[in-house]
């Protein structure tokens, strides 16, 4: 994979405090920012997957194909 840059993840331009970062700093920034969106994703994959303990087995199928699980 290769490493994305600030300018790739965050949309528009970049604030100017950040801008003035040396690019050996925006580049830490955006692998924080890069793996905090990884974990996001996680989280909310779990979080949704662990709904599904609340919905009738018989329901499942269904709902994993609406949800697009």
């Amino acid at each position: 994979m290769t490493a994305k840059t600030l300018n790739d993840l965050v949309p528009g331009e970049l604030p100017a405090g950040i801008a003035a970062l040396t690019p050996e700093v925006q580049a830490q920034l955006a692998t924080v920012v890069a793996e905090a969106r990884r974990k996001q994703a996680k989280d909310l994959e779990t979080a949704a997957y662990s709904l599904l303990d609340f919905v009738p087995r018989f329901l499942r199928g269904a709902v994993k194909k609406a949800a697009g699980l």
